[in-house]
């Protein structure tokens, strides 16, 4: 399922993709074409659609917290560790998996350490970035279990970018 979010709710995107969920920011020239889109919009800030009949999310809390687990809510989607970092935080693109060769071949300057330490690597092929499970990575996991959105658990480090 894609979600267009509203401009002014822009910074829960890179969380809701964290989360490996199809985002996009809504624009007023967007129109959604697939079943299943839906746009997501705050309460105080309601977007021009009243004369669509585009499928719309309303949400009410107050905060960054309370408006994801409210997204979560309304939308009955179910945050998964197995769906995380699967998307490419800038452009929403789905992550190519490399293993660490690969990984060196499509970005020569990558940090001898990080090569060496870690064992997956995911790819942009549009942003042409590499991700890895750095220490950030961890800290995300660690908010959003702090934050209730995830059950908290432990997993080894490399299983946090995997397919």
């Amino acid at each position: 399922m894609r979600f267009w979010i509203a401009p002014h709710l822009a910074f829960l995107v890179q969380w809701l993709r964290i989360l490996g969920l199809d985002i996009l920011i809504w624009e007023k020239e967007s129109v959604l074409r697939e079943a299943g889109e839906a746009v997501v919009q705050w309460d105080r800030y309601p977007l021009p659609l009243e004369r669509t009949r585009v499928p719309r999310i309303t949400l009410s809390a107050r905060g960054r917290v309370a408006l994801l687990k409210e997204f979560f809510q309304l939308t009955g989607v179910q945050p998964e560790r197995s769906g995380m970092f699967k998307r490419c935080l800038r452009c929403n693109t789905l992550l190519i998996p490399l293993e660490p060769e690969d990984a060196r071949k499509k970005w020569p300057d990558l940090p001898p350490y990080v090569f060496q330490t870690q064992k997956r690597f995911n790819w942009c092929n549009v942003c042409r970035q590499l991700f890895w499970a750095g220490t950030h990575v961890q800290n995300m996991i660690r908010a959003l279990e702090d934050w209730g959105i995830i059950i908290k658990e432990t997993a080894p480090q490399d299983s946090l970018i995997t397919p």
